[in-house]
């Protein structure tokens, strides 16, 4: 409540479905108290959300940020290890994008590799490292993926006026790939590489 009314943008660690409850009923709490547009607090992970707390989440106009790679990554360990009756509501991208949550991509780094081409491919295909599938039906399309790694993520730390899209007077902090995730086949965007990075304008190397 002290950091909502003192202007700052909170964002709450929710993993589990009892978390992420707590997390929402206290940005409800400080709404409720405190009324302050533009805050943009955020729920981090967000990883278990079943429908009412979607519901809620939409009430409040939440930032979502999770992570797509852990599809990738921990993926065949979700299906042999959680539950069918939480698994189904396990990272839920399309449904947050439905709902019209913003919705940014991250690696959780270093918890798995920080490449985002592996995020932008596990949410759209939904498959794991060995090829399973987890809730193919909340994949979502490439460019909606893109966003969620550039414009959203952007919106997510207030820094859209200056970076999330290649757009006149915004810094000029951009990669050039290989491929286009958007004109290949879903099961080649993990395998797009990087070909040049350019910070400030000008390619520099690693």
């Amino acid at each position: 409540m002290a950091a909502h009314r003192a202007g700052f943008q909170l964002a709450i660690n929710a993993i589990e479905e009892s978390t992420l409850h707590a997390a929402i009923t206290a940005l409800e709490y400080a709404r409720s108290h405190s009324d302050q547009a533009g805050r943009r607090h955020r729920i981090e992970h967000c990883s278990e959300c079943p429908p009412h707390l979607l519901e809620r989440l939409i009430a409040l106009g939440a930032v979502v940020v999770t992570q797509p790679p852990f599809i990738y990554y921990s993926g065949e360990r979700y299906l042999a290890q959680i539950p069918a009756d939480r698994l189904r509501w396990l990272y839920r991208i399309k449904s947050f994008l439905s709902a019209g949550l913003v919705t940014a991509g991250s690696s959780d780094s270093p918890v798995v590799p920080d490449n985002p081409l592996v995020g932008i491919y596990a949410a759209v295909t939904r498959r794991a490292e060995t090829g399973q599938e987890l809730l193919p039906g909340e994949g979502i399309t490439p460019q909606q993926a893109l966003a969620m790694y550039t414009t959203n993520a952007a919106y997510a730390s207030f820094e859209e006026d200056i970076k999330g899209s290649i757009t006149r007077g915004k810094l000029a902090d951009l990669v050039i790939l290989n491929g286009d995730p958007t004109r290949l086949a879903p099961e080649q965007i993990k395998d797009i590489r990087v070909e040049m990075t350019i910070i400030g304008g000008k390619p520099v190397e690693f």
